[in-house]
């Protein structure tokens, strides 16, 4: 009588018929008699406990990141501010080129019409999603080689009653960014293990979550791509353009064949368009090719990143979960609860006839 219900708490269970099967008058839930009661009671005090305290804990400089906003994706970065950064840097370009007028590198990108203008903001926005993914990756790898998951006075495995108090722990840390692939990829994994409670469960998810990364990794590349197509598009556009007047000065120099300074002058009109058709196909396929090889080699440095990762969860996570069913299987454990359900509705049935 002065047992507590295990569902409810109150302080109402009653013994049927002197067996092992009790009944809550509060809630009308039934539950076994045994010595693992009171433990469950308690540790499902301390774990509503735990998870009362979170919210406390994880108010800290880290973890606003998982509540206001969803993180970015894996070799993510913010596009607006890469194209201003392009845009000041083509500004500063053409100014520079104001100081050495008459050079081949200013006739180039100058006297070459709209399309130079476009060709070097449209690399220019390109290389500098570059250099933010490059930064972002530098960043990102500060995290790799670090046992993030041990705790001060914890066991060598991790259990999940344990989970709830390793993610304070990692909310504690003013280092640790949540912001990460390696750190969101333990989150997430630490939210599936207190879930499923299996090991091999977590493992499986975290090879999902590694094929589902490269996939991300590959889509981030998407606009520059189209930038790297671009390019050479803007170029033959610029030759067409560079030909249409060199045909359309032609025609001029055929009107005016009967004098010789007209045609001089319609003759400079038709290399001219042709000087434009050249140089703007010559600046697009060299500004693909400044495009393209930064581009591969940061892909080849992200994918192998994410192999790193996955060998950190391998080395520091997955290493210390504790299997549960290494000691008893919940098939196991399912058996001994029937078989002790079975031993009680016996009594009960003995007790009544």
């Amino acid at each position: 009588m002065g047992e507590s219900c295990p569902h409810c708490g109150a302080a109402a269970i009653e013994l049927e018929a002197e067996g092992a099967i009790r009944r809550c008058r509060a809630c009308g839930r039934s539950a076994l008699r045994g010595a693992d009661a009171p433990n469950r009671t308690a540790s499902a005090a301390a774990a509503a406990h735990e998870l009362a305290t979170m919210p406390s804990a994880f108010a800290t400089a880290n973890s606003p990141p998982l509540a206001r906003r969803r993180p970015a994706g894996p070799g993510e970065v913010p596009i607006l501010p890469a194209a201003g950064f392009a845009l000041l840097a083509t500004l500063l370009f053409y100014g520079a080129l104001r100081w050495i007028p008459d050079t081949r590198l200013a006739e180039l990108f100058v006297e070459r019409g709209w399309v130079q203008y476009a060709i070097t903001f449209v690399s220019s926005w390109a290389l500098a999603l570059l250099a933010a993914k490059r930064r972002r990756l530098a960043r990102e790898r500060r995290m790799l080689g670090r046992d993030w998951l041990a705790r001060p006075g914890a066991g060598a495995l991790l259990r999940p009653e344990d989970v709830d108090a390793t993610l304070a722990h990692l909310a504690g840390q003013a280092d640790f960014d949540f912001d990460a692939l390696l750190a969101r990829r333990l989150v997430r994994a630490l939210r599936h293990f207190q879930a499923r409670r299996r090991v091999v469960e977590v493992v499986e998810f975290l090879n999902a979550e590694a094929r589902a990364d490269e996939g991300r990794i590959d889509a981030s590349y998407g606009l520059i791509r189209v930038f790297i197509w671009a390019v050479p598009t803007l170029g033959f556009i610029g030759t067409v353009i560079g030909i249409g007047a060199a045909v359309g000065g032609f025609s001029t120099t055929l009107e005016t064949a009967s004098s010789i300074e007209g045609m001089r002058e319609s003759i400079e009109s038709v290399t001219g368009g042709l000087g434009v058709a050249f140089d703007t196909t010559l600046l697009a396929l060299v500004m693909s090719i400044v495009v393209m090889f930064p581009s591969n080699a940061l892909q080849r440095l992200e994918e192998a990143f994410l192999g790193e990762v996955d060998d950190d969860c391998a080395e520091h996570l997955v290493r210390r979960l504790a299997d549960e069913s290494g000691a008893e299987s919940d098939d196991a454990a399912l058996d001994r609860l029937v078989e002790r359900l079975i031993a009680a509705l016996r009594k009960r049935d003995a007790a009544g006839g």
